[in-house]
């Protein structure tokens, strides 16, 4: 009876044990040592970030600067890209007032201002590839896009808008958009806006933030600019020290 009565409990135990391991496994999220979500679990709150860059005439007389002035800003505590990123363009408009420019050569003059800022640091910021694209400006949507369209803003020559990652400090979406109320150029023709000259500008805005004071007056960050203006296509001393700071020499 004895033999029975164990080998009755050992078939029992086994059952126990057998049961246990084929039981469904239950989801379980990684909790912290205070029992919430890891922070990496948490979706990030992004915030948003709008450049407007205006039409003004700049006096160059009072006083004379030139583009040797070492001034550069950072963009709200040194935000920048993670890694390389890359813009879709739509050409529509490119021309200004329902006009389009060559759409070769507005992806030439793109890919021009953004080399400009590559060239300066071992980081490759830009994709050296743009791609093409028949979507609008679409903000919030995670990719990055170069667009022509109406702008809210009196005298507005561009728009360039960012979210970012206040945690991390990464930028995750770029988008840039410039105005059809100005006609546009690929030559710097008087009357017009000059589309590299704009862009270089609008590009620099991936870490570097606006410029107002008079010192810095011919740097590309300058936050104003003016018809058949193409100085700032080339860098300046100061735009060549702050994207060197923040990606690398």
């Amino acid at each position: 009876m004895k033999k029975l009565f164990y080998l009755m409990v050992a078939i029992a135990v086994l059952g126990i044990i057998v049961s246990g391991c084929i039981a469904p496994l239950k989801s379980v999220v990684p909790t912290s040592e205070k029992g919430d979500p890891k922070p990496e679990l948490v979706t990030p709150t992004l915030e948003k970030i709008t450049f407007i860059h205006y039409a003004k005439d700049s006096d160059h007389t009072k006083p004379v600067w030139d583009d040797t002035v070492d001034i550069y800003k950072f963009m709200f505590g040194g935000i920048k890209w993670a890694d390389t990123m890359q813009y879709e363009v739509n050409t529509a408009g490119s021309g200004g007032s329902g006009t389009n420019l060559d759409h070769d050569a507005v992806m030439i003059a793109l890919s021009a201002s953004l080399e400009t800022w590559d060239t300066e640091t071992p980081f490759e910021l830009f994709d050296d590839e743009l791609k093409e694209t028949t979507e609008g400006f679409n903000s919030g949507d995670r990719k990055n896009r170069v667009t022509w369209g109406v702008l809210p803003w009196e005298n507005a020559i561009a728009m360039c808008r960012f979210w970012f990652n206040p945690a991390t400090k990464e930028i995750v979406e770029s988008d840039v958009v410039f105005s059809t109320d100005f006609i546009w150029s690929l030559e710097g023709e008087d009357s017009k806006m000059d589309l590299q000259n704009i862009a270089t500008h609008e590009f620099g805005h991936n870490g570097l933030n606006d410029l107002y004071m008079s010192p810095s007056i011919e740097l590309t960050m300058y936050g104003y600019s003016d018809y058949d203006e193409t100085y700032k296509r080339d860098l300046g001393t100061g735009d060549k020290l702050g994207i060197q700071k923040l990606y690398g020499e």
